[in-house]
């Protein structure tokens, strides 16, 4: 029983926040107005009898019950408590010698002479000295600094530790305010942790009750701010081989090789809609296992077969087939790699590093609707950072795969609130003029949303600037400098010399209208059709009905450019008409060097060849992905021999010995009982990876050969 009087003393009303939230303490206050308590000591503490419940009070606190139907700290136990302390108070008066001015009976307001009255909230609460909340964290502290750091590291597993390392390498540290209870508010995500004692009833806004990894990162923030803890401590301990749990990874890694091996076995014609499901589940297994490069991966695949299902004209085979076999070689190498660094590389970061840049200069030049296959979307916006000739994203994606997530109607977007205090919609700070002060981006480019970071609008953008006017570019050829291998996107300012009229193909359901540059080369504006394009392909629709009969009309298109079909294609966000664009001088140009040179080491001829071959492997590739290693069709094995022989024959002997490989395997596979599906895995994975090679390169070769060039000609 004393033990419980000291603790309720001690108990504030930071601490009873802490337990629950200000609103529930507000309420019992007023509660404890309007009631009578009554209150029995006994064995395990205090029963309070109240007008609605009984609540049984115990030793701590947070392990106190309620008869009502609430499994947390109500408002009940929280007004039982209220009393307990009173009464604890009224208590300590009463043995207290009297001052001279005091009555018998008084019991603490000598104008009022009420012994009953409620003492209104302070800092510490009824009943709570200074002293006893000095003790309460002080008790608080040792138990922080004395709970084992492998335990800490544990419960912010992988992920969690290596964020947290990161943001405190960039100066990002959480705000802590101490009491009886620690409060940590962490910048880089709206979450909040109070830490109390007993620690197992400290609370956190992801509302789990364990030690979860938000917790686990508050008390590594309060410990580094105690000294009791150092960054490079905890960076040395990030360096151990026991971060990685070997059985948690070997249980992820043989449940992907499991998934994908199944679907290859079985081919893509007798797979149900269930394996989209199968691909998110792999996902949620890499998300737990710490390992984001194959969550996305999956969570891509899923994507893709779900545009498979649905019948999408944008699903590709090849593309799916070549992401099941890149994930299942990264999950081999996955099972044979032991050291740390290595391991983290294969697994992917959860989080680029934001590092602090300069102040910027930017200017908004557009931005567009994103859907990812990696299960998110949102809204992408660009700017130039025109002294240093450099790009700079805002991303704002939502998930999109899990249930029950509120998403904006499409469209909405650009009229939301824009970042960085800009009081202007997003719209409209896409053409605005304006300057970041303390900015954190990374390497890339992509900018953070940081309370730190102050903008200023200076005004509307200008693009007739000189560093704008050299940065377009009006040589095709240079932009093919521009294609990235890994499919990251690399904008540039393209100008049109000329246009030609544009057109919808309803087979494929994509609008493309050609644009020309000086020497008559052809770049392909191209959109594929859906709800989220649907206004862009009308914008340019009627662009290019307008300019049919203008086809020497000067614009500039800021946009992506990306290779398809060995053509030079450019995906447009904006574009930007004559006005505030130079016609860019003779010196900003070399003659084209002619027809011959445009394709390289290769002829035209050689190149398409070549491009066949390689276009017919693919196509027998997908074949195969169709039927499946299970029961793979005689035309598929006679096509892998033939087109053995043809590769031996043009030059490409890895991509014959692979073909050969991979059809002897499947055809032993007819005369055994058991069949071991690894060595045939691994010559398609060989092959698909020296496809992808081979057709990037015979893309660059191909865009080169087919722009037409006319020396000396201008447009």
């Amino acid at each position: 029983m004393e033990e419980l009087k000291a603790l309720l003393r001690q108990a504030d009303d930071e601490y009873l926040t802490g337990l629950s939230n200000k609103g529930t303490v507000k309420r019992a206050y007023k509660d404890l107005e309007q009631e009578k308590p009554e209150a029995v000591w006994n064995a395990e503490g205090a029963q309070v009898t109240l007008k609605e419940a009984v609540c049984q009070v115990r030793i701590p606190l947070g392990s106190s019950v309620c008869s009502c139907p609430s499994r947390s700290i109500c408002r009940h136990l929280i007004t039982a408590v209220l009393y307990l302390k009173q009464e604890e108070e009224n208590q300590t008066d009463a043995e207290e010698p009297k001052s001279p001015g005091e009555k018998d009976g008084d019991g603490g307001n000598a104008e009022t002479g009420s012994g009953n009255s409620v003492v209104s909230e302070s800092s510490t609460g009824p009943g709570t000295s200074q002293d006893d909340a000095d003790t309460l964290r002080a008790g608080l502290e040792e138990e922080i600094t004395s709970i084992p750091l492998n335990r800490l590291k544990q419960a912010c597993k992988n992920k969690g530790y290596r964020e947290f390392l990161l943001h405190m390498e960039e100066g990002e540290f959480p705000v802590i305010e101490e009491g009886s209870v620690v409060t940590v508010r962490f910048p880089w995500e709206d979450t909040v942790v109070k830490l109390l004692s007993p620690l197992a009833y400290s609370t956190c806004t992801c509302h789990r009750r364990e030690l979860c990894t938000h917790k686990a990162q508050a008390i590594l923030a309060f410990r580094l701010q105690k000294k009791t803890l150092t960054l490079q401590l905890l960076k040395e301990q990030l360096k151990d081989s026991e971060e990685w749990d070997f059985q948690e990874l070997a249980r992820a890694v043989r449940a992907m090789k499991e998934g994908i091996g199944l679907q290859l076995l079985t081919g893509l014609s007798r797979l149900s809609p269930e394996a989209a499901e199968s691909m998110e589940r792999l996902a949620v297994i890499s998300h737990g296992a710490g390992l984001p490069a194959f969550e996305s991966g999956f969570r891509s695949a899923a994507s893709e077969y779900q545009q498979y299902f649905q019948r999408s004209p944008a699903f590709r085979e090849e593309v799916l087939l070549e992401r099941l076999l890149f994930l299942y070689r990264r999950a081999c190498r996955l099972e044979r790699e032991k050291e740390p660094d290595k391991l983290r590389e294969l697994s992917g970061s959860f989080r680029d590093a934001y590092r602090p840049v300069s102040r910027l200069h930017l200017m908004g030049i557009g931005g567009r609707n994103v859907i990812s296959k990696a299960g998110y979307e949102g809204e992408r916006y660009y700017f130039l950072e025109a002294e240093q000739r450099k790009w700079y994203t805002w991303t704002d994606l939502r998930p999109t795969f899990y249930e029950g997530v509120r998403r904006p109607p499409a469209g909405s977007g650009g009229r939301g609130q824009a970042p960085w205090g800009l009081n202007c919609s997003r719209e409209r700070m896409a053409e605005l003029e304006f300057y970041l002060s303390q900015a954190k981006a990374t390497e890339d480019g992509r900018l953070s949303v940081s309370q730190d970071t102050k903008s200023e609008i200076v005004g509307g953008r200008d693009l007739s600037r000189k560093e704008i006017q050299e940065m377009i570019v009006w040589d095709y050829r240079d932009l093919l400098k521009e294609i990235d291998s890994e499919g990251r996107e690399k904008p540039a300012l393209v100008g049109a010399a000329g246009c030609r009229e544009g057109r919808f193909d309803t087979v494929r359901q994509r609008f493309s209208m050609e644009i020309i540059d000086r020497y008559g080369r052809s770049l392909y504006v191209a959109v594929n059709y859906s709800k989220e394009e649907k206004l862009t392909i009308r914008v340019l629709e009627r662009l290019s009905s307008r300019l049919k009969t203008q086809e020497r009309a000067r614009m500039v298109f800021f946009g992506i450019p990306y290779l398809e079909e060995g053509r030079l294609c450019l995906y447009p966000v904006e574009y930007f008409e004559q006005k505030g664009f130079e016609k860019p001088e003779e010196n900003h140009f070399t003659d084209c060097p002619g027809e011959g040179a445009c394709v390289g080491e290769a002829s035209a001829d050689t190149v398409k060849t070549l491009e066949q071959c390689l276009l017919e492997m693919r196509r027998t590739m997908s074949d195969l992905f169709q039927s499946g290693l299970s029961s793979v069709q005689e035309e598929t094995l006679s096509q892998l021999c033939l087109l053995a022989r043809e590769c031996e024959e043009m030059g490409l002997h890895r991509a014959g010995e692979e073909l050969w490989r991979l059809a002897k395997e499947l055809e032993a596979k007819r005369h055994r009982t058991e069949f071991d599906p690894e060595p045939a895995l691994a010559a398609w994975m060989q092959l698909m990876e020296y496809l992808k090679i081979s057709l990037e390169r015979t893309a660059l070769d191909g865009a080169l050969a087919g722009m037409r060039c006319e020396t000396g000609k201008e447009i």
